[in-house]
């Protein structure tokens, strides 16, 4: 009987100390915020049921300790806590393997979800490069064009004659004769050679 105890006690031990460390280093693994909700529900379920079961196996330890004082009782009581501990066994295997395929579960579906989430980044860093390309080329086309016809016009600014001296005295000179020719009678007329306004 008093092995039975200490195997039941022995279990329920491991599966305290199973939940207690499974804890951190789940959340410490898993770092989205919905995921860390999830398991935190999962695990006041699970703690929860474990302490439905610790009071469960305290109840049959003192049923197994007032039935030392009769033998009847004793078998009795003995198969229960037999029977108990086959079923906290198999109740702590099977909520074992119930949370290690819910964790592999969320950890698959948070696993697709960042693959997701990289590659639609990976598509708008495509597009993003292309535009900038596209920006690019059209600036350099705007420059260029821009500095052709900027030489061209101060190509034409620094050939034009009012900003050489001689050259505007060589029109002014010109303009002189030219005025003179059509109008010979209306400097004639003025003998001191005056301007006629």
């Amino acid at each position: 009987m008093i092995k039975y105890l200490g195997f039941a006690f022995a279990s329920l031990l491991l599966a305290v100390l199973i939940f207690a460390f499974a804890s951190p280093l789940w959340n410490r693994w898993v770092t989205y915020p919905r995921l860390d909700k999830q398991m935190e529900d999962y695990q006041k379920r699970q703690e929860r049921e474990l302490q439905r079961r610790e009071q469960m196996q305290y109840e049959v330890k003192q049923e197994a300790a007032q039935a030392s004082s009769a033998v009847e009782d004793l078998k009795r009581r003995e198969e229960l806590i037999s029977r108990t501990l086959v079923f906290a066994e198999k109740t702590k295997a099977d909520i074992i393997a119930n949370a290690r395929k819910e964790a592999e579960n969320i950890l698959h579906e948070a696993e697709l979800k960042a693959k997701r989430a990289i590659q639609e980044a990976k598509q708008y860093l495509g597009a993003m490069e292309h535009q900038y390309v596209h920006l690019k080329e059209q600036k350099r086309q705007f420059l260029m064009q821009f500095k052709s016809e900027l030489q061209t016009f101060m190509d034409r600014i620094g050939k034009d004659p009012l900003l050489t001296k001689d050259t505007e005295q060589l029109l002014d000179t010109e303009f002189r004769q030219i005025k003179e020719e059509i109008a010979p009678t209306a400097t004639d007329s003025n003998p001191a050679g005056g301007r006629q306004d």
